[in-house]
Parts: structure tokens; C-alpha cells; sequence
């Protein structure tokens, strides 16, 4: 495994949460209260030397070991990945009325092959955080229906994004709502107007196993939806309508599927 600090790099991101520590705290390290804005599953062992396991199905799956259990100010994970020593890095710290959370990834080999998991580790976060901050202000103790969607197919990233965010894809989903992220060829992501409040991200991401290797394996053409309340009973219909919009767009593509 990758030992020397020096020889890696990490991830970052940061948000402001009107919340007190101990609530975001919570919200990072309780089972139910993570699946209400992180993992599809989530499994925790609380204490130094326990376990934190999410999974978001198929390969997204990692269990981590907990290295520092430190309430409500510090969390932090290590998991080897791909011959890497993964660790992530929770920190709390009081911002007036409510919590600044940083939370860093390192670990990352210096090798460009990991580039693209990198970058996709801070897009990841950039959305994740913001998903934080959304259920915490928005819809605190509400559970949570998610989908996760994915196109598999063998184009290149530019014409992979063109379709997926194009007049015959999702365009007319990004029309009316506030925008959280927009980073093409790769990601866009929002919080809808309809269904209110719903919380998208649409993404081009290398497939997942081939991240370490550098081969080529093509891409996953990406839709995920969260949605919190009386918006949630509109899952079904929305997977119907998505799955139809993702088939027609890549016709050459094999669709996966998660959902909670």
C-alpha cells in the first residue's frame, strides 16, 4: 500500500450547516441518519477501532475502519483501495449559530492513473455536503427515497455528456431550480423546483473498476435523485420516466440500478 505522505494527495470540501455540532455530528455517524442523505446502506459500529460501512450498491460498496472517534469535533475513517491507503478526515468545528465541516480524503498516489478518481472524489463531495446541508435545514428527520441510475456504455466522455444533457436527454429536468453544480463534460447538478426540493446530480463517471487500472472502460452516463416528504411518493414515476429518457438517448448502453 501507498506509505509515504508525501508521494499523495487528497480531496477536500467544506460547508456551513445552521445546525448545532452535536446534530451534524450525529447526522455523520448514526446508520438511519446517513441514509437520509449519503449512502443507499449504511452499517455503523460507533468507537475508536469500530467500523463505518456504506454502500451505494453494486461496486460502491466500502466498509471503513474508525480511526479517531473524537464527539462531536472529529471522525476519522481509513479503507485500503486499489493498493491505496484511503483515509478520510471529518472536521467539525462551531460557526456562529451552526457547524463548519471540513472533510478531506488523502491517501491518493501521486500516479496520474488516479487522477480521475480524484477529481471525482472532490465533484463527490462538492454534491455530498450540500446534500448534508439540504436534509439537515430542509428536512431533518425525514426519511429519504433515493435512485441511482447508470448507463453503461463504450463512447468518449464528451459525446457520453452531450446526450446525457442534451435536447434528447435530461435537458428539460435542469430547467427550473437552483443550481448546485456545473462542471461539463462531467457534472450538473440541482436542487428541482419539481419534484420540490429533490436533489439531482447527473454525472459522466469512468467506470468504477477501471479507475485504478487506467484501462478502458468506458463510462457510466449517471442519475441521482433524492427526494425527502410527500415528494418522495413520486420516485416510481420519475425511475420510469428517467430509465425511458437514458435508453433512448444511449441505445448501445445497459442500464444498472440502485434505489433505497
Amino acid at each position: 500500500m501507498t506509505s509515504n505522505v508525501e508521494d499523495t494527495r487528497s480531496a477536500a470540501g467544506e460547508v456551513h450547516v445552521e445546525k448545532p455540532l452535536e446534530r451534524v455530528w450525529e447526522a455523520l455517524t448514526d446508520a438511519r441518519e446517513l441514509e437520509r442523505w449519503f449512502p443507499l446502506h449504511a452499517k455503523v459500529e460507533p468507537g475508536e477501532g469500530g467500523a463505518l460501512w456504506m454502500s451505494w450498491g453494486n461496486e460502491y460498496a466500502e466498509a471503513m475502519t474508525i480511526e479517531v472517534w473524537d464527539p462531536p469535533r472529529h471522525l476519522r475513517t481509513s479503507w485500503p483501495w486499489g493498493g491505496a491507503a484511503l483515509v478520510t478526515d471529518y472536521h467539525l468545528e462551531a460557526d456562529g449559530g451552526g457547524t463548519r465541516l471540513r472533510v478531506v480524503t488523502s491517501g491518493f498516489p501521486a500516479d496520474s492513473t488516479w487522477d480521475e478518481w480524484l477529481e471525482g472524489t472532490a465533484r463527490g463531495w462538492a454534491y455530498e455536503l450540500q446534500a448534508l446541508k439540504h436534509y439537515l435545514e430542509r428536512h431533518e428527520g425525514e426519511d429519504r427515497r433515493a435512485l441511482f441510475l447508470r448507463r453503461r456504455v463504450r463512447l468518449s466522455r464528451q459525446e457520453t455528456w452531450e446526450r446525457l444533457t442534451g435536447a434528447g436527454g435530461l435537458a428539460p429536468r435542469w430547467t427550473r431550480g437552483r443550481r448546485i453544480d456545473e462542471s461539463p463534460p462531467v457534472q450538473i447538478a440541482a436542487i428541482l423546483d419539481d419534484p420540490r426540493g429533490a436533489m439531482v446530480r447527473a454525472s459522466v463517471e469512468p467506470v468504477h473498476h477501471d479507475l485504478a487500472s487506467g484501462s478502458d472502460g468506458g463510462y457510466d452516463a449517471t442519475l441521482w435523485i433524492s427526494l425527502w416528504g410527500s415528494a418522495a411518493e413520486r420516485l416510481d414515476a420519475l425511475e420510469q420516466e428517467w430509465t425511458d429518457t437514458l435508453e433512448r438517448a444511449f441505445p448501445e448502453g445497459v442500464t444498472l440500478r440502485e434505489a433505497s
